[in-house]
C-alpha cells in the first residue's frame, strides 16, 4: 500500500512538472540580507533542499525542505528562515531569482512533528494559477 502512495505521489510530481512554463514575476529578487547577527539570512541551499528524484524526499521523518522545480539543482537555490526553511527563491536559467511558492507546510503540526517542521515550495507557474 505504501508502495502505491509512493507511486502516485511521484506521477503527480513528474505531471505537476510537465504541466507547469516556468513562468515568474518580474519583481522577484533575492531575499536581503539583514546583516550580522540578523535572524534568517539568506542561505545557498542548492545542493542541500530535497528534489522529488530522491528518496529521500518522499520520507516525511527527514526535516529538510523539500522543492519541486524545472530546473532541479541546475540554478541557485536561497532559503531563508530560522531553525526551518521558510521561504526559497531560485534562478532561472538567466540567473533571475523567483521566489517560490509554499506548496504544503508542516509546521501545522507544531510540537506533534517529531522531526523539525519542512515545506514543500514549488517553482511559480508549474501548477496553472500559481
Amino acid at each position: 500500500m505504501k508502495r502505491s502512495i509512493l507511486i502516485r505521489a511521484g506521477a503527480l510530481a513528474i505531471g505537476l512538472m510537465a504541466l507547469g512554463s516556468g513562468v515568474a514575476h518580474a519583481e522577484d529578487a533575492w531575499p536581503v540580507d539583514p546583516g550580522l547577527g540578523g535572524i534568517g539570512a539568506p542561505v545557498d541551499r542548492t545542493g542541500y533542499v530535497l528534489m522529488p528524484d530522491q528518496p529521500e524526499f518522499w520520507n516525511p521523518a527527514i526535516g529538510i525542505a523539500r522543492v519541486i522545480s524545472p530546473y532541479g539543482r541546475t540554478t541557485k537555490i536561497v532559503c531563508t528562515g530560522y531553525r526551518v526553511d521558510t521561504s526559497c527563491w531560485q534562478a532561472d536559467r538567466d540567473g533571475n531569482p523567483h521566489e517560490l511558492k509554499e506548496l504544503f507546510n508542516t509546521t501545522v503540526f507544531g510540537s506533534l512533528a517529531t522531526t523539525p517542521a519542512t515545506a514543500i515550495f514549488i517553482y511559480p507557474g508549474m501548477i496553472p494559477g500559481s
